[in-house]
């Protein structure tokens, strides 16, 4: 026969696991302070270990008066992970309100449970608050923990829908029983016996997801250009090796335009190189604003810009080059010296028709580009043309 849980022995257990998450996160809060959702996780373990610690404290307390307010702090650590993960995933803003107002919700609602004299019923509301919120947080991390966030992703939504079915399976035990306070109360040890193993895993998960979430960084840093968060060359060129590989397999055509401000020197010169970047920033998002989803901007160095535009050649390339230049002179830039004039030539190729590689296609877009500015600038041109 298996010995009986010590719930006590569990409530100090579960409150050391959570407090010492709360230590773990708040350091890694205080190290990445750019990474959004790690405080709201932080404050969530330091609410689940106050939490566990009151309802320690109840059992020892003849009246128990700490147990409810042990309750609330737990729900204040479920919500609390919860708007972690909304924040860390970059979710709608509207997560705050909600959590807000779940909470208050729950501060009404368990007053009025235990005015009825039925604590299985109070029990049973606590599960399914907490079941309700493991839930929404499974399906979160699955919907939205992509990329390098995934593996954890996927393991922390795992972690949370299991509690999620453990809290549904201690429902149903209870419900069957009529919410009798015997039977609510016998499902709490083994629940706070899982509850160890999940805060312990959580915590790691939570970790895991942090060290994603730098890897991210990592590789966006690597890829891109560290003024204008275009794609550095090296980026660009393994992009283009999928195309050419898209190329092959199914036909499909991609094109090349590159592109330089004209007169930047001048323009550095008149205003200051403070401007010259606040220019490059500009027309990045200029043309990420006015380009497909899948197009790709590329800042080659200096003034000089690259766009692989997959799937169109000919004349619909060459559309998209005009829509880009057609609004640069219209970029808005702050300068105590007066109007900043900005402006762009565009030369254009296709793969295929001018060439089949990276040395290929930028000589041939290179060559319209320097037409385009022999030609009177702030113009496109294709190569061949």
């Amino acid at each position: 026969m298996l010995p009986a849980l010590d719930l006590a022995s569990l409530f100090i257990t579960n409150s050391v696991v959570a407090g010492v998450s709360c230590v773990v996160l708040s350091v890694i809060r205080r190290h990445q302070p750019g990474l959004s959702g790690i405080g709201n996780w932080a404050a969530g373990q330091g609410a689940y270990a106050t939490g566990f610690l009151l309802l320690y404290i109840s059992m020892v307390d003849a009246f128990q008066r700490t147990a409810m307010p042990g309750f609330f702090f737990c729900f204040a650590g479920a919500l609390l992970t919860s708007l972690g993960f909304h924040r860390f995933l970059g979710l709608d803003r509207r997560a705050v309100r909600l959590a807000l107002a779940a909470f208050l919700a729950v501060l009404v609602l368990l007053p009025l449970l235990s005015l009825s004299g039925r604590p299985g019923l109070v029990i049973a509301a606590t599960i399914a608050v907490l079941g309700s919120t493991a839930a929404t947080n499974a399906w979160l991390l699955y919907r939205h923990g992509t990329g390098q966030l995934r593996p954890a992703a996927l393991t922390l939504a795992a972690q949370h829908g299991a509690w999620a079915l453990f809290a549904l399976a201690r429902l149903i035990y209870i419900a069957v029983a009529g919410f009798d306070r015997q039977s609510a109360v016998s499902t709490l040890a083994p629940a706070m016996l899982v509850a160890t193993l999940m805060l312990t895993c959580h915590a790691l998960g939570l970790v895991w997801l942090v060290v994603g979430r730098l890897q991210e960084h990592l590789v966006r840093q690597a890829a891109t250009d560290p003024l204008t968060g275009a794609l550095n060359r090296r980026a660009l060129l393994a992009r283009l090796e999928q195309e050419r590989t898209r190329a092959a397999r199914d036909g499909a055509g991609f094109a090349l335009a590159t592109f330089d401000l004209d007169h930047f020197k001048q323009l550095n010169d008149t205003h200051g190189h403070l401007v010259g970047d606040a220019t490059l920033v500009g027309v990045v998002e200029v043309a990420r604003h006015l380009l497909r989803p899948d197009d790709v901007v590329a800042r080659l160095g200096g003034e000089e810009f690259c766009l692989l535009l997959p799937g169109v050649t000919g004349d619909a390339a060459l559309a998209l080059a005009e829509r880009v230049r057609a609004a640069l002179p219209r970029l808005d830039i702050i300068s105590a010296a007066g109007p900043v004039a900005v402006a762009a030539s565009f030369g254009v190729a296709w793969y295929g028709a001018h060439g089949d590689d990276w040395p290929s296609l930028l000589k041939a877009a290179d060559g319209a580009l320097y037409c385009a500015k022999r030609g009177g600038r702030n113009r496109v041109m294709a190569a061949g043309a």
